[in-house]
């Protein structure tokens, strides 16, 4: 139960965190089509993605409550593409390329065909 409690605390964060960079975003950058909200969610995600991963590994003997809270809380609830990057990471560092080329196929490709399926599913049943 306490998992479940820092991650949905984490969680709570990280959403807040994502809705500022997309103020921050507007208010010092400007609209944009390209550098948006969810960009500078993504890339300050991965950052912080790099320095955890780091962090993690230099200290083998870290509180699980503390990956639970910080990694799959806050940082997933800012972006789920910090976790993409991570396994793009891994698989880039253990040169896994078949596996690296299947999983960018699925993360990126399949990931924009169901999207066009609920859309279309969607307009199918009668959106506007």
């Amino acid at each position: 139960m306490i998992y479940l409690l820092l991650v949905a605390l984490g969680g709570a964060i990280g959403a807040v965190l994502r809705f500022f960079a997309g103020i921050f975003t507007v208010k010092f950058i400007g609209r944009s089509d390209y550098l948006t909200g969810t960009v500078v969610a993504n890339l300050a995600g991965c950052f912080l993605a790099g320095l955890a991963l780091g962090w993690v590994e230099s200290n083998p003997g870290m509180s699980y409550d503390i990956i639970l809270f910080f990694v799959v809380g806050i940082l997933g609830s800012l972006t789920t593409f910090s976790t993409f990057a991570l396994e793009v990471f891994y698989l880039v560092r253990d040169k896994s390329n078949s596996h690296l080329v299947i999983y960018l196929l699925l993360q990126i490709v399949l990931a924009f065909l169901v999207t066009l399926l609920g859309y279309g599913l969607f307009i199918w049943i009668g959106g506007s």
